[in-house]
């Protein structure tokens, strides 16, 4: 008997259903889907467990709650440290990478060939290490992980989700992936990780590792408890990646779980300022800042806005932030579009593991390369001027005469936190239009083909990334149309990476305050939410966010927020 799957056609104006056979594809991801089982998330009722619990004393109950708050603690503790080694294997990898690049440049006198072929052969390199766990052992740490936690606290069973194979294959996956060079970043992974730590930390056990079974927290050892710590664990990754504790409790609440109550709300919030102190205690100590002295509380440094005032704007800059709310919603539906239709493409074709693992390499080898063209062909040399607020030791000349710097190479040619904090804060026309322009297309294009790829990638940095570039972009025009507005074109690179994540991933209130976070600046939560809501208004007239869609390409049977009919309203 033949499978058929219900599709929308259009007749004269009017959306219709229409019954197509399966395709191979369709047809075993719908039998997959089949294997899915629910998670039991309800508290037994009955007389038997009203029984037990009866024999049970005060002090029993007093026992259990410490140790929640104990396991609590330890998931933000190994979440800190699983963060803080991704984050010191990506800085180191990096470094070596770019280092030798810009030395080999140097060193055959601005030649084109030597530095590409380094930099190509150590990008497919690392991208392989990154790659062999997902293609051949453990598939589900493909990706952000995120809309697989997100149906986990929804009550559906993903298999191998919360697996310590899968922790390993997303830890140093991660790492190699970013180190690699591709459009993606460690934050998305980062709350995947912490998912696991916690609902590996509280069951005593590991099923990877059958010989690791300890007598001890045997009574967490159900769903609810389980998906409880989950919760936790999700928003103490939020807080390590963005050092935002009380985004990723709103993060917890608003993306992913399902079941809420206020004790969780506090053990939560606890976790994650354990993970964000934790990692910064760490990051502190070995940087140049010494120990004892906290000043890197996430994996991701939005830099200093403090001392250089980048984050004032005037009521007249409202106009720029609407439009660039405007311009977040269409570009995010655009990414979720393109996306979408290259992970049909890969679900049909690229489909086993060995090309799975050829895919990534291909995609590796064109992220280094267009790196590498854009650095060499399409830059303008800016002169480095003193209210640019730029370090002379903070530029590359990369075939620009000294006093000069390549202001794309400045882009490409370094890690992500770097060029994010140059977008955000160096002043005035530090970046050509044609530069910030040609930026934003590519990255766009490497970022919806890199999604989905087999390695663990995360989808929040290449999208401010994006973002920070047009709107930076449309800071730029409209300082020089209009030069009596005193506009700073940080602010509006900020405003523009909110509103590109927000158009992709629909998210508003927690993406809103870990932003705030992020940056240190209370004022900026107005425009940022006001930016955010329009994005999400105008990407939902097209399409959803990309961790449902993919939700839905995956045929797992999530029940969403607001059914067909209500969204349409």
């Amino acid at each position: 008997m033949d499978e058929f799957t219900q599709s929308d056609v259009s007749f004269g104006g009017i959306s219709r259903p229409y019954i197509r056979p399966m395709d191979d594809t369709e047809f075993k991801i719908k039998k997959a889907a089949e294997q899915l089982e629910s998670l039991d998330y309800d508290h037994v009722d009955s007389m038997v467990e009203q029984e037990y619990f009866f024999s049970k004393t005060q002090g029993y109950f007093s026992k259990l709650n410490a140790q929640r708050w104990l396991i609590t603690m330890v998931i933000g503790i190994l979440t800190g440290l699983v963060a803080f080694g991704i984050d010191m294997g990506v800085k180191s990898l990096v470094a070596f990478k770019f280092h030798y690049t810009i030395y080999l440049h140097g060193y055959c006198e601005d030649c084109f060939w030597l530095p590409w072929l380094f930099l190509a052969g150590v990008c497919i390199v690392f991208v392989a290490f990154a790659s062999i766990p997902v293609a051949f052992i453990t598939p589900v740490a493909k990706g952000s992980g995120i809309p697989e936690i997100k149906c986990y606290l929804n009550g559906i069973k993903v298999a191998d989700v919360l697996r310590l194979k899968t922790l390993l294959a997303k830890a140093i996956g991660v790492m190699f992936s970013v180190s690699g060079g591709l459009s993606c970043g460690k934050e998305g992974p980062m709350i995947h990780s912490g998912s696991i730590i916690a609902g590996g930390v509280t069951q005593g056990k590991s099923t990877t590792l059958p010989f690791m079974r300890t007598p001890f927290f045997t009574d967490f050892r159900s769903d609810t408890e389980k998906r409880d710590f989950v919760s936790s664990g999700a928003a103490a990754g939020v807080a390590a990646a963005f050092g935002a504790p009380i985004g990723g409790v709103l993060f917890s609440l608003e993306e992913g779980a399902s079941f809420w109550n206020q004790q969780l709300t506090w053990r939560t919030f606890f976790c994650s300022m354990v993970s964000s102190f934790t990692l910064n205690f760490f990051k502190s100590g070995t940087s140049s800042v010494g120990w004892g002295k906290l000043s890197n509380p996430g994996l991701l440094n939005f830099g200093d806005w403090d001392s250089i005032g980048s984050a004032g704007y005037s009521p007249q800059h409202w106009m720029g932030f609407i439009l660039l709310g405007i311009l977040g919603g269409l570009f995010g539906a655009l990414f979720n579009a393109i996306n979408y239709r290259i992970t049909l493409v890969r679900q049909r074709y690229v489909n086993v593991p060995y090309k799975i693992f050829i895919e990534a390499l291909i995609v590796a080898g064109l992220s280094a390369t267009t790196a590498m063209l854009l650095s060499f062909y399409s830059f303008n040399c800016r002169k480095i001027m003193p209210h640019f607020n730029i370090e002379p030791s903070d530029t590359l000349h990369f075939g620009c005469p000294e006093g000069y710097f390549n202001d794309m190479a400045g882009l490409y040619l370094t890690d992500q936190e770097t060029t994010i904090r140059r977008l955000f804060h160096y002043n005035g026309l530090a970046f050509s239009l044609s530069t910030l322009g040609v930026h934003f297309v590519s990255y766009f294009l490497l970022a919806t083909l890199t999604y989905g790829v087999g390695v663990p990638s995360g989808l929040f940095v290449p999208a401010l990334l994006c973002g920070a570039s047009y709107g930076r972009f449309v800071g730029h025009v409209l300082a020089m149309l209009l030069p009596s507005w005193d506009l700073n074109p940080g602010m509006f690179s900020l405003i523009g990476a909110a509103s590109m994540l927000g158009g992709i991933a629909r998210m508003t209130i927690s993406l809103c305050v870990i932003m705030m976070e992020a940056t240190g600046q209370v004022q900026t939560g107005l425009p940022i939410m006001a930016t955010l809501l329009i994005s999400k208004f105008v990407g939902d007239l097209f399409n959803e966010g990309l961790y449902d869609i993919h939700i839905h390409l995956k045929q797992i049977p999530i029940l969403g927020k607001q059914n067909k009919i209500e969204r349409r309203r």
